[in-house]
C-alpha cells in the first residue's frame, strides 16, 4: 500500500513510535502534517478505542485497514469508533487514491470554514428554550459520549419517556442544530447515532471556548 501511494505522489510516513507514544504516554504530537491517518489491521480493537478519541480531538481523518470485514457484535462495537473509511488490504490503489482525495478535500473545506467561538456559556444558550437548554447541557457535559434518547427524555421531562416525548425530542434536536448553526457551528455538530442516541461531536469542544462574563 505504501509503495502504491508513493507512485501517485503521496507523501507517506510510517511510524509505530507515534502510536506507542499515544498508547502509553501523555505526550502529544501534531497531526497537522498528516491529513489522513491509516491505522493498521495489526491494531486491536482495544487499542483503537484508546487511540481514536485522541486523534479525533485533532480533527484527524481516520482510515482503518482490515483483513476480513468485522461482523456481528464486533461490527456494532466498532461503529462507535468514529472511523471515516474501512479499507480492505486488497483495495486497488487507484480507489484508495480517490478516497483520500475526497476526504482531504472535505478537511480543507472544514478548516477553511472553521472559526473559534468564544463567549460565556449563558450567552451561547441565551436564545434556547428551557427544554433546549436542558438537552444541550446534558450533551455538553457528557463531553462526547453518546446519550440515549430515553436518557435525554428523562433528563428533560423528569419521567419515563413516552412516544410523545420521543417525538418532541426529535423536533428539539433539529431546532438545537439550527440555533447552533446560526452561531457558526457545523450543521451536524449534534450527531444522530442510529439505534443509540445523540452526541455532541468532539469538534464542538475545539471550536467553542467558554469565557467568563
Amino acid at each position: 500500500m505504501q509503495e502504491g501511494l508513493q507512485k501517485f505522489n503521496f507523501e507517506v510516513f510510517v511510524s509505530k513510535t507515534m502510536l506507542d507514544m499515544m498508547l502509553h504516554t501523555n505526550d502529544q504530537w501534531d497531526i497537522e502534517f498528516y491529513p489522513i491517518i491509516i491505522l493498521s489491521e495489526s491494531l486491536s480493537n482495544k487499542e483503537l478505542e484508546a487511540i481514536i478519541p485522541r486523534l479525533k480531538e485533532k480533527q484527524a481523518v481516520i482510515f482503518r485497514k482490515y483483513l476480513s470485514q468485522p461482523l456481528g457484535e464486533e461490527k456494532d462495537a466498532l461503529k462507535d469508533c468514529d472511523i471515516d473509511e474501512w479499507i480492505d488490504r486488497t483495495l486497488p490503489t487507484d480507489v484508495l487514491r480517490e478516497l483520500i482525495s475526497k476526504h482531504a478535500a472535505k478537511a480543507r473545506n472544514r478548516d477553511k470554514n472553521k472559526q473559534q467561538i468564544s463567549e460565556p456559556f449563558e450567552q451561547l444558550v441565551m436564545n434556547f428554550t428551557k427544554n433546549q437548554r436542558k438537552c444541550f447541557q446534558k450533551l455538553y457535559n457528557s463531553n462526547a459520549p453518546i446519550i440515549s434518547r430515553e436518557e435525554l427524555c428523562k433528563h428533560i421531562w423528569g419521567a419515563q419517556p413516552t412516544k410523545s416525548n420521543l417525538a418532541q425530542l426529535s423536533v428539539l434536536i433539529k431546532s438545537l442544530r439550527r440555533k447552533l448553526t446560526e452561531k457558526g457551528f457545523p450543521p451536524d455538530i449534534i450527531e444522530t447515532v442510529w439505534g443509540k442516541g445523540y452526541l455532541l461531536k468532539r469538534e464542538f469542544y475545539s471550536l467553542y471556548k467558554e469565557t467568563s462574563k
